[in-house]
């Protein structure tokens, strides 16, 4: 279902009231022009008149895909007690066992920036598990720690071109920023790798906060040997 709305909103750079359209939910595999606007960020634009200025507006916004089968909410510096009350309306909007089977076979997911949404986007149209991307971004970034001395790493992205090539970009304060190619075995190995503890670490019920953060526990609670883990 695709829910929308205008309300007045404060431009972030001179303070002046502005009308937005906004959406309170947005079914992407229904709306593939809403889409492309998301992907773009265009949805979440507003430009003000009075200073001439574009800002992107992160309003909260729960988007699901019925064909890639996820729900992902879309919610800017979001608490703990406003995670646990979508968590509570979401176990409490399943009424039957049917409607919790079908909630159960979505990924549900929560994230804090346009970026992040974008990015959990990108990876189910890719049919890949973002909690092995995530794992993989952190295993790649220590690979290169070395390499990194004197520049500080902000983010890493997951992105892919039309042509099926997959890598991690490599976000930094300092200088522009690099790519890290990943393959199809490197993604099997890690799953591979880390299958109980994807699944001991994934919430069964609620949304679930799949992040570096996520990640990095996993890895060093992980019984796999590795550098930071259990041995």
């Amino acid at each position: 279902m695709t829910d929308m709305k205008t309300e007045v909103l404060e431009c972030p750079y001179c303070k002046e009231k502005l009308e937005k359209v906004t959406f309170d939910s947005i079914d992407l595999a229904k709306e593939p022009e809403l889409k492309k606007l998301v992907m773009n960020e265009e949805l979440f634009a507003m430009n003000c008149e009075k200073c001439g200025k574009k800002s992107l507006i992160a309003f909260p916004c729960l988007f699901s895909d019925s064909e890639k089968k996820f729900l992902i909410w879309l919610l800017g510096g979001y608490t703990e007690e406003e995670k646990a009350v979508l968590d509570k309306d979401l176990i409490d909007s399943a009424k039957n066992e049917s409607e919790k089977e079908v909630a159960a076979s979505y990924n549900k997911r929560i994230v804090g920036s346009i970026n992040e949404l974008k990015e959990k986007i990108i990876i189910a149209d890719d049919d890949l598990d973002d909690r092995v991307i995530e794992l993989l971004k952190v295993l790649c970034v220590n690979e290169v720690i070395d390499q990194l001395m004197g520049v500080t790493l902000r983010e890493v992205r997951y992105n892919s071109t039309s042509a099926g090539k997959k890598f991690l970009v490599l976000i930094f304060d300092e200088k522009s920023p690099s790519m890290i190619e990943i393959n199809n075995q490197m993604y099997k190995t890690v799953k591979n790798m880390f299958g109980e503890d994807i699944k001991q670490n994934t919430p069964k019920e609620g949304f679930a906060e799949i992040d570096a953060m996520w990640a990095k526990n996993v890895i060093e609670n992980s019984t796999k040997g590795l550098p930071g883990g259990k041995n």
